[in-house]
């Protein structure tokens, strides 16, 4: 058997369809081929895109809550900043304030002079005689000026 004979009873046993020439002159660009002829409804289309727009819309709402959060947490670092600033320079003036030598330069700005006399008075507050704390010790008063006890006393 030759290949000629072969296809020629290929041919016989295979039918294929005719194709008329009115549908060979169409335009076969955006023909559906499916076979489906009928459209697909707009009812089972509905639910899935409410599905999508709510799903959206929350990523939106998502996105504008992050980056609103964002610029909130800015502001906060800056106003950290300015305050850790604003820290740094009154432990600074703390600092200036409590050194004695300015101390003593302010004071004599301002008129105060070294103590020339001191009194000690008695506490007012003091317990009686009669009570259960123990006895009430005066402490003798002491000025910058000599470093000595005043009162007579002498130290304890």
């Amino acid at each position: 058997m030759t290949a000629s004979t072969w296809i020629a009873r290929a041919k016989d046993r295979v039918e294929l369809p005719r194709v008329s020439d009115s549908r060979l002159a169409r335009n076969w660009i955006g023909v559906d081929f499916s076979g489906e002829d009928e459209a697909r409804p707009a009812r089972r289309l509905l639910p899935l895109l409410v599905l999508a727009l709510v799903v959206a819309l929350g990523v939106s709402a998502l996105r504008i809550d992050l980056i609103r959060t964002r610029y909130a947490m800015a502001s906060v670092l800056a106003e950290e900043k300015a305050l850790i600033e604003e820290q740094r320079s009154l432990i600074v003036k703390r600092r200036q304030l409590r050194d004695p030598v300015e101390l003593a330069t302010l004071a004599r700005e301002r008129g105060f002079r070294p103590l020339s006399a001191g009194f000690s008075l008695p506490d007012p507050f003091a317990p009686s005689s009669n009570s259960i704390a123990p006895p009430y010790v005066t402490l003798p008063s002491m000025t910058a000026a000599d470093g000595a006890p005043r009162n007579g006393g002498a130290w304890k």
